[in-house]
């Protein structure tokens, strides 16, 4: 997801990461190969976002099947108006996207994130544009909703 956003000409990431060696790795392809303005920190607790962020996305798997699964993210440092958006199709609201909510921030679920990223699939090995609402239907279902 970085990656995209980097070639959609995001300004400025902080990435956030328990394993260094991990967050290296994709430090050093945005500021090595995509020339973005980047930094790592190390994941240990409860982490407080700096003040001026406008996006914040969960790009991991905590809180997938599990409703109440806790981001270990300080919520109280969530701003109104930041954008909050976690990759995790199930539950389509976590926990994440509960407590942005209660403080303002527009979400965005990893539900719909899947159905688009399809969409694109579909549309790149078909040719064929599928209707990403009809989609979205279908994957609920299936998922029981």
């Amino acid at each position: 997801m970085a990656v995209e956003l980097a070639l959609a000409a995001v300004g400025r990431f902080i990435l956030v990461n328990r394993t260094p060696e991990r967050g290296q790795q994709l430090l050093d392809t945005l500021v090595g190969k995509l020339h973005c303005q980047a930094e790592l920190r190390r994941w240990d607790g409860d982490f407080a976002l700096p003040s001026g962020v406008d996006i914040v996305i969960n790009g991991t798997s905590i809180g997938l099947y599990d409703a109440e699964a806790r981001l270990p993210l300080d919520t109280t440092t969530l701003t109104p108006g930041q954008i909050v958006a976690d990759v995790v199709f199930s539950p389509s609201v976590t926990r994440l996207l509960r407590d942005a909510a209660s403080r303002g921030c527009k979400t965005l679920g990893g539900l719909s994130m899947l159905v688009n990223q399809g969409v694109l699939g579909v549309q790149y090995w078909t040719g064929v544009l599928p209707d990403a609402a009809v989609m979205q239907q279908a994957l609920a279902g299936a998922m029981g909703r």
